[in-house]
């Protein structure tokens, strides 16, 4: 049975409100990707939320480079932060479908391990096989780093939003 919220030790607390806020801000940076997507086709967000909302974060990145081949739209911006979202993607699938084990202190943090529940393939000297639980131990501080790079990458997101938005797409005439 799951324990009440006051039988959870002050490191657990700490802990688990970290893993909820990340959570969290990898899903505004996804539906961002989303509004950048959005920002290329339509000034309607609701039709561009309609249009892209079952797209995977892999293929709505890879329809913001293909419609930025024909713009050419501050190439080098959107470079770097479709590979910073490219970077936090990876670790959002261990973090997000990750099976966590009770966090401890040890070394001026907090410690807990991640084990990734998917079978993986993997070729030793002796042959191949199938592994599961496969996993790493995270520190609570490297948690608490990506949170601050989500927020920074949303903070990029929605400033090229912003200027794309106000920018007349249908008359740029691309630098080359």
């Amino acid at each position: 049975m799951a324990k009440r919220y006051k039988e959870y030790e002050d490191i657990e607390k700490e802990f688990y409100f970290y893993i909820g806020l990340l959570s969290d801000r990898f899903a505004k940076m996804e539906v961002l990707v989303r509004d950048m997507l959005g920002a290329f086709i339509s000034d309607d967000d609701v039709l561009n939320a309609y249009l892209f909302e079952k797209n995977s974060l892999d293929a709505n990145i890879k329809l913001i480079k293909t419609i930025n081949v024909k713009y050419d739209y501050e190439k080098k911006i959107l470079a770097e932060i479709l590979n910073e979202v490219s970077y936090i993607k990876s670790e959002r699938n261990s973090f997000i479908h990750g099976i966590w084990s009770e966090p401890i202190a040890k070394d001026n943090d907090i410690i807990i391990h991640c084990i990734n529940p998917k079978m993986k393939f993997e070729k030793e000297p002796n042959g191949k096989r199938w592994s599961f639980g496969h996993g790493k131990s995270v520190r609570l501080t490297y948690i608490k780093k990506l949170v601050s790079k989500i927020e920074d990458i949303m903070v990029s997101q929605k400033a090229f939003i912003e200027r794309l938005r106000n920018f007349d797409l249908e008359f740029w005439i691309p630098k080359g």
